[in-house]
This record gives C-alpha cells, sequence and structure tokens, in this order.
C-alpha cells in the first residue's frame, strides 16, 4: 500500500555553521553542531541518508525495497534536497560532471539549483569568474588574485539561481537558500580562506587541479532569474524547473485552502507556516514523501511548501 509518510532529516556538522536559525525558526532538533546545513532528502547508503520511521528503513533502503512508489528509472534516487544557512561563507568550489565523478570516485555528476529563502541586504554568493581562458584562471588562482577571478552576485529573495556542473560557486554568509541537486556527493574545492577546521585542526583539503580541469571556461555568466507564478486551485505556484533527467522543482504557497496534482512521487518541503497535506500535518522544517499517482493533493493551512520531483529521460 501506498502512503504518504514523513522524512526525517539528516544533520552533519558544517564549519561555516553555528547560527540558530535552522533550530529555532525550522524546528531542527540536534545534538549535531555547529549547524549549518540540514539534508531534507538525501539517500546515500553509508553516507547520507534520511531515515523513514513509517516504514522503519532508510530512505534509500525505501527506494529499492518500493520501487512502485518512485517509478524512477535511475539507480538510486535521483535527487537531494537541504536548507542551508551559513555563518560564514562557503568553500570556492565545483561540482564536475558525470563522467569525470564517474572515473574520480566512482560518483554521478551534481547539478544543482538554489532558491534564496532570505538574506542580508549586502547579502552575495560567489557565482563564476572573470578568466577568458584556463592560463588565466590558473594564473590568477596561483597568485590569489580572488577579486580579480571571482564574481560575485547580489541575492534577490526568492531568487532562482541554476548551477549546471562546472559551475564555480559558494553561498555567501547569512544567505538562507533551498538546495535542490543530483543525489550526489562530489566537491571539488579551489579555494578555502586558508580556515582551520575545528574537527581536525588543519585547513581543509583543496583539489586546485581538478578544478582546472573542470570549470567551464569562460564561464556563462549565468543570473539570478525571478520566476512568476499563477494561482491555481487555490495555491499560488511557482514553476522553476521540470527537466527530463535532472530535476523538478515547484513552489506552492497556500493561504488557507487549496490542491494540487502531480502523478509523479514528490517531497513536500515546508519552509514557511504549518498546515496539512492530505490530513498529513506538516510544519516549517519538516518533509514529506508522497508516492506517485496519489491523485490531488488537499492543503489547508498557512504554508510555503517546495516541491521536489524527477521526470525519466527515456518517457
Amino acid at each position: 500500500m501506498k502512503k504518504i509518510v514523513k522524512i526525517m532529516p539528516h544533520y552533519e556538522p558544517r564549519m561555516w555553521g553555528g547560527g540558530t536559525r535552522l533550530k529555532e525558526e525550522f524546528h531542527y532538533d540536534t545534538d549535531v553542531s555547529p549547524l549549518g546545513e540540514v539534508y531534507n532528502v538525501v539517500a546515500l547508503p553509508g553516507h547520507a541518508d534520511c531515515e523513514v520511521p513509517e516504514m522503519n528503513c532508510t530512505l534509500s533502503e525505501l527506494y529499492n525495497q518500493k520501487p512502485e512508489w518512485f517509478e524512477c528509472e535511475t539507480k538510486q534516487l535521483p535527487v537531494r534536497v537541504n536548507i542551508l544557512d551559513p555563518m560564514e561563507d562557503l568553500s570556492i568550489q565545483i561540482h564536475p560532471d558525470d563522467a569525470f565523478a564517474k572515473a574520480y570516485n566512482g560518483g554521478r555528476g551534481k547539478p544543482e539549483a538554489w532558491v534564496i529563502l532570505d538574506a542580508p541586504k549586502d547579502g552575495y554568493i560567489e557565482f563564476g569568474h572573470w578568466a577568458n581562458t584556463k592560463e588565466e584562471f590558473m594564473e590568477w588562482t596561483r597568485q590569489k588574485e580572488w577579486k580579480k577571478l571571482l564574481r560575485y552576485l547580489t541575492t534577490p529573495i526568492d531568487g532562482f539561481i541554476d548551477i549546471p556542473t562546472g559551475t564555480l560557486h559558494a553561498i555567501g554568509k547569512g544567505v538562507l537558500t533551498y538546495n535542490i541537486s543530483r543525489n550526489a556527493d562530489l566537491t571539488l574545492r579551489l579555494y578555502d580562506y586558508d580556515r582551520i577546521d575545528p574537527g581536525t585542526h588543519k585547513k581543509r583539503e583543496i583539489q586546485p587541479q581538478e578544478v582546472f580541469e573542470n570549470v567551464n571556461i569562460p564561464d556563462k555568466r549565468i543570473e539570478f532569474q525571478m520566476f512568476p507564478s499563477s494561482f491555481e486551485f487555490g495555491c499560488r505556484v511557482t514553476r522553476y524547473g521540470d527537466e527530463p533527467g535532472l530535476y523538478t522543482l515547484f513552489r506552492l504557497q497556500i493561504d488557507e485552502k487549496g490542491k494540487f496534482l502531480h502523478d509523479r512521487f514528490a517531497f513536500y518541503t515546508c519552509v514557511k507556516g504549518q498546515g496539512t497535506i492530505n490530513d498529513i500535518p506538516i510544519r516549517q522544517g519538516e518533509t514529506i514523501l508522497v508516492p506517485a499517482n496519489m491523485g490531488w493533493m488537499h492543503f489547508e493551512g498557512k504554508m510555503d511548501l517546495f516541491l521536489a520531483s524527477y521526470r525519466n529521460e527515456n518517457v
């Protein structure tokens, strides 16, 4: 029997974390410290794997045990969702493509996208670079000409930005984001501000040579996008993307009551407010899984929800 189930968040310490917002506003109750990132949806066995208490298993196990819940062509769950609230800038990094990831550690590439939930007035992200050639990129890196090399963007609240593989990026201090990505985990760092990891008392490893091999040159100069929304059956719906083989990302904002039909599986993450989805309670910070072909979802309450799903390539 298919049923709607809650997905428990997975926590890992982050040296750039340590704020109180994730605990106080999103109700994340954990001793993991410093907390700066929460995996709302992740299914990497033996590494990072959400628990599904109602099914007495992990999310990766559920994916393998109940393929009819997902109806996906991929061996692993194809999407991952996390919320970040950094107290310091993240490292300057890229995620490589599938071919490099497979050869490097047997993994997959990790294209992703962010939606800015909140940011200070002077909030920013590092995104892309100004080098015109690989030689210029390498030279500026070796000379630590970061102001010359690194490209920064201001962060509009509700802004969406796509991050193809090979894109240099880093979320800035105080920028609260909802992130969707491939369910993979290979990060190559170019620069980490020479910080000392309090857990190891050493600098974190960087991989400049691998970044040189994978960074997009010339840079694609991607910018933030502000997507329009439409009012449908009581929901304000924003459609960010629905690309086969990548991810599906919608946003549903409900003031009192609404309904929405999405035939494929969906992870609904509440980023503000509270209410019910088909009488299942959900509040800020929580995620539920709705299996494929469950029909209309009926919402009650005042909620801001993100819907993360996947469309098979071979359909």
